[in-house]
């Protein structure tokens, strides 16, 4: 080719029959996750276990979250020896409440 280059551009009436790969609506742009025929919006991935990639339960009583499919806590507890929430929290989540 003699170091040129020649590029070939379709016609403008071929353009339109072609579809687009961007052929997208506005609301369903970004980053996703596929996982088990699912599809997790980028933004929403730190509410789903990082095993099971199920959706993570919060527990109100025990201020944390966890995976009801593992039977997990996805929090550790605080440090603090006098906070209400972890002194009482049970080592699996879904264990008998005292």
């Amino acid at each position: 080719m003699n170091g040129k280059m020649n590029f070939f551009l379709d016609p403008k009436n071929r353009v339109i029959q072609k579809p687009s790969i961007m052929n997208y609506k506005q609301d369903q742009q970004g980053l996703y996750l596929v996982a088990n025929k699912r599809f997790i919006n980028w933004m929403d991935v730190h509410t789903y276990c990082h095993t099971c990639l199920d959706a993570l339960t919060f527990d109100d009583e025990f201020d944390a979250s966890y995976c009801a499919s593992c039977n997990e806590w996805r929090e550790e507890p605080c440090t603090d020896i006098s906070c209400e929430y972890c002194e009482n929290r049970p080592k699996r989540p879904l264990d008998p409440r005292r």
